[in-house]
């Protein structure tokens, strides 16, 4: 059975990625006039990447195939590794680059980049999220 902190972080970011999806039904005109929703796209786009991450750290380590301490390093780790199958590979490795951007550059975000994410990459975040949540859970005890 999975740990319930693994079943929380999961659960927050399935929740996040159907706003998500809402918000990519928007037209470009209507949400880049739109800060409102721009700060939405931007936090639940972080709790997902945070959600992924997290769970990339954890398999890593039970695993024992991370090199390093950063997000980066764990995930390179465990796309050598094939923990990370490389029809995700790309969208993997983006992570740990778009959560630093939302959490340290968020003064200077470019919300056509979110937006074209939003457009384009949700489902592969579906799938990256889902793929590393059945990996925890045959890890998890």
């Amino acid at each position: 059975m999975p740990s319930p902190g693994l079943v929380a972080r999961v659960s927050r970011a399935r929740r996040s990625l159907e706003k998500l999806r809402k918000l990519a039904a928007m037209s470009w005109e209507e949400y880049s006039s739109d800060e409102d929703a721009q700060t939405l796209a931007e936090r639940h786009l972080h709790i997902i990447l945070e959600c992924i991450l997290d769970i990339a750290a954890f398999i890593a380590a039970r695993t024992g195939v991370a090199r390093g301490p950063t997000y980066r390093e764990v995930v390179r780790s465990l796309v050598e590794s094939g923990v990370i199958p490389a029809e995700f590979r790309q969208i993997a490795l983006s992570a740990p680059g778009m959560r630093n951007i939302l959490v340290h550059g968020y003064a200077e975000i470019r919300h056509d980049l979110i937006y074209r994410v939003l457009r384009t990459e949700l489902d592969s975040l579906a799938q990256l999220l889902e793929l590393l949540r059945s990996e925890a859970e045959s890890l998890d005890p």
